[in-house]
């Protein structure tokens, strides 16, 4: 556990990169000893690239755009369908419910940056991800 040093600071984080973007983990309550339960995290989305179609069990998520646009793909537990669109430039924040099924979508020609929170830190001995196809009818 990370134990912060008075009265400055600072801690390198890791980012995973690949064709899709990039994400780095922001804020992990629990690693870093800060309060609270969640995980702030950070992640890219590249022009013509879906990142996501999953779902969680136990966590809830909210997502928001701080650069570009993206469109956000939500399916519910009981097959409802919806897409909203965020972007830098219209600040909205978009939750999904443990059992939703969600996926974002870049359709314009710069890179998308995505801040979310989840409830629960990512644990990969306690994964809570589960690959489903969120609105699989959807055109861009």
């Amino acid at each position: 556990m990370k134990e912060w040093q008075e009265p400055f600071d600072h801690l390198d984080l890791k980012a995973y990169v690949d064709e899709r973007g990039f994400l780095f983990e922001i804020l992990r309550f629990k690693d870093y000893n800060i309060p609270g339960d969640g995980q702030l995290y950070t992640f890219s989305i590249e022009p013509g690239m879906r990142r996501g179609d999953h779902y969680h069990l136990k966590k809830k998520e909210w997502f928001t755009c701080v650069h570009g646009a993206a469109t956000v793909l939500l399916t519910s537990k009981d097959g409802e369908d919806k897409a909203v669109e965020i972007s830098a430039e219209e600040p909205r924040i978009i939750f999904a419910a443990p059992g939703s099924t969600h996926a974002l979508i870049n359709n314009s020609e710069t890179p998308s940056i995505i801040v979310s929170y989840g409830s629960k830190q990512h644990d990969p001995d306690d994964e809570d991800t589960y690959y489903k196809k969120a609105y699989s009818d959807y055109k861009a």
